[in-house]
């Protein structure tokens, strides 16, 4: 398994594009990688088709040092992620850090 060992994670918000979670979600854990759900907060996301998805944690709780990349999915949800400082300063982060960031 290739990321094994390697900690992501994903970010959700309403409105989601289910496929663009789904896909990378159970493909990084099929690799291996240990996947975080990232949220505005700690609660239930419905996506654009229904499908519900709760988070593991809230954007606030989530330090980037402690994991090797980011995916952020897309939708509508990237349109809300925005709006919420922490989530936009994980992404930041990420980013400043060199680490792997895919948005789709």
């Amino acid at each position: 398994m290739e990321l094994a060992g390697k900690r992501v994670f994903i970010l959700v918000e309403t409105i989601y594009n289910d496929l663009e979670f789904w896909y990378p979600y159970y493909r990084l854990k099929e690799a291996g990688a240990a996947v975080t759900v990232v949220g505005s907060t700690a609660t239930t996301f419905t996506g654009k088709a229904g499908t519900a998805v709760t988070a593991d944690a809230g954007s606030e709780a989530v330090a980037i040092a402690t994991y090797h990349g980011l995916v952020i999915p897309g939708g509508y949800a990237p349109d809300l992620m925005r709006r919420h400082p922490a989530m936009v300063a994980l992404v930041r982060d990420c980013f400043l850090a060199g680490k792997p960031l895919a948005a789709i």
